[in-house]
């Protein structure tokens, strides 16, 4: 429901424009971002916890019998770092979940890896994206120009995202389905 709060923000603002609207579209952007990332965070956490069921009816138990609470989940995946003080996992990036599933050693792994890691999964363009807006800078930018085609390559302008793709959609409307696809492939 939230990815398409910020989606109909992101039109109803990019059809204005102006700086207002520029601040609005970019901040639906990285809350797009967010979103995604406090997703892959639940599903994992949901996931190890268990005591659940996936969309396609296979009933999850506790990754690890020490998994008493939900809330258990997060410091025991922490206890799995070597070295230095840990923090949580950088959820956003599909690599980062995946990792953290076969860490927590989740049931559902081979399921929420193929759909976290599917080659068309939009996150890493939108966290690209999302790092220019957040920090404008130089390489952020760059990263930003190179996974989406913005006409400018160290000023990505955020309204060029309501353009339309191939398909008929505009980008974030691509952004936005694609998640949702993945999204619903990993809670299978």
């Amino acid at each position: 429901m939230e990815t398409h709060w910020l989606h109909r923000e992101f039109n109803l603002a990019s059809s204005r424009g102006g700086r207002g609207a520029q601040l609005i579209c970019e901040m639906a952007i990285v809350r797009l971002h967010d979103a995604w990332a406090r997703f892959c965070r639940e599903l994992i956490v949901t996931s190890a916890f268990g005591r659940t069921q996936t969309l396609s009816g296979l009933s999850l138990g506790p990754s690890n019998p020490s998994i008493r609470r939900k809330g258990g989940v997060i410091p025991l995946l922490i206890s799995t770092y070597s070295g230095r003080v840990q923090y949580e996992p950088k959820w956003g990036q599909a690599t980062a979940s995946i990792d953290a599933a076969q860490r927590l050693a989740v049931q559902n792994l081979p399921t929420v890896s193929a759909a976290l890691g599917a080659s068309n999964s939009p996150a890493e363009e939108i966290r690209w994206v999302r790092n220019y807006y957040a920090h404008r800078k130089r390489g952020s930018a760059i990263k930003a120009t190179t996974s989406v085609p913005f006409t400018h390559p160290l000023h990505p302008n955020v309204f060029e995202l309501a353009r339309f793709t191939s398909g008929g959609i505009t980008i974030i409307e691509s952004w936005v389905s694609n998640l949702l696809t993945v999204a619903v492939s990993a809670c299978q």
